[in-house]
């Protein structure tokens, strides 16, 4: 079996490092392809270095437009599923592998933020443990879902609520979303923290702007009661 992983770079080099270096730990053979989104940094340059499928963007695009065009790709060459990861992680070296064994259409993993907090339970219990809030800094996303649900919406500019919004479409589709009790590390916010401060700025513009746009289509703002109400 060989795994597919996708991980999206705005900035934050050194973050892309760790999740690369981890990326290629996986304990099966596995194709990474990174997307830098406009990095301002030496993230291209670096990854030039690096035996990855890389994509480059020199104007920024929206978080969801790099996920649909990276798993496009990847089910374009043939792969019914791929491992996607925000720069801001860093994975066990079974993740990929352990996603894959639940056979699950959508499945993630749950992000913290200690390293002391990477124990992990025998993998015969992960999907005993399984509960419907999904970790979309590390997803991995079957063909199938694709075809059942759509791609992820792109106008959610340039990232925030893109994967309430996708959860909620999911589950109206009849699509049962799952996260299971793996671990990644998850350095929270990492874009924001290594941005500048007019990039802070308009990342703050974009969340605000996209929190009113999922309101307006949805009724309510993401992490709320009312939202809760929407999986019942």
């Amino acid at each position: 079996m060989t795994g597919a992983i996708l991980i999206v770079a705005h900035g934050g080099l050194h973050l892309t490092k760790a999740a690369v270096r981890t990326a290629k730990e996986q304990d099966i053979p596995c194709d990474i392809m990174v997307i830098d989104n406009a990095s301002q940094d030496s993230t291209y340059q670096w990854l030039k270095t690096k035996d990855v499928i890389i994509t480059s963007y020199r104007e920024q695009l929206s978080l969801a437009a790099c996920w649909n065009r990276g798993l496009k790709a990847f089910f374009h060459a043939g792969y019914d599923r791929v491992l996607v990861v925000n720069n801001d992680v860093e994975l066990l070296p079974f993740t990929c592998g352990a996603l894959a064994d639940t056979n699950l259409p959508f499945v993630t993993a749950v992000g913290v933020d200690k390293r002391e907090q990477m124990n992990v339970i025998e993998q015969d219990s992960y999907l005993e443990t399984a509960r419907p809030h999904p970790d979309f800094s590390c997803f991995m996303i079957s063909k199938e879902v694709t075809e059942k649900v759509g791609w992820f919406n792109e106008s959610y500019y340039p990232a925030y609520a893109e994967d309430c919004e996708y959860h909620v479409r999911m589950h109206k589709a009849g699509v049962e979303a799952v996260c299971i009790s793996l671990p990644f590390l998850h350095v929270g916010c990492g874009s924001l923290k290594n941005a500048n401060p007019a990039e802070c700025n308009a990342i703050r513009r974009g969340a605000d702007a996209n929190r009113e746009r999922f309101k307006k289509q949805f009724g309510c703002c993401p992490g709320s009661k009312e939202y809760e109400s929407l999986f019942v």
